[in-house]
C-alpha cells in the first residue's frame, strides 16, 4: 500500500511539473523565447553524480526523488555550475530550475 501512494505521489508530481511548465504565461514564454535566442537556454545534464547546471544564474535548483519528495536545493550563483550530489542514493531524480524540469539518472 505505501509503495503504491508512492507512485502515485511520484505520477502526480511530474504530472504537476508538465503542467506549470505548460501553464507558463505568454511573459514567461517570450521571455524564454529572448533567453534561447541569446544563446543562454538553461540546460540541466547530469554524469554520474555531478549535476552540470548552464545559464541559470540566480536561480534555484531543486532536486526531487521519484516519489516527489524535495531532496536537494542550491542556488545558481555563477552561469556554469557543477554540483556534486553525492549524498543521494543511486536512482531516477526530477530536477528543476526556473522554467526547466528534467528527469536525470544519478549512478
Amino acid at each position: 500500500m505505501k509503495q503504491l501512494i508512492r507512485n502515485i505521489l511520484a505520477m502526480t508530481m511530474m504530472f504537476t511539473l508538465a503542467s506549470t511548465v505548460a501553464q507558463a504565461t505568454e511573459m514567461e514564454w517570450a521571455e524564454m523565447s529572448a533567453v534561447a535566442q541569446e544563446g543562454q537556454e538553461t540546460t540541466v545534464t547530469a554524469e554520474g553524480k555531478t549535476l552540470k547546471i548552464q545559464n541559470a544564474e540566480n536561480k534555484v535548483l531543486y532536486v526531487y526523488s521519484i516519489t516527489g519528495e524535495l531532496v536537494y536545493t542550491v542556488r545558481i550563483d555563477s552561469p556554469l555550475k557543477l554540483i556534486e550530489v553525492n549524498n543521494l542514493k543511486t536512482g531516477c531524480y526530477i530536477v528543476k530550475v526556473g522554467n526547466v524540469a528534467r528527469k536525470v539518472y544519478l549512478k
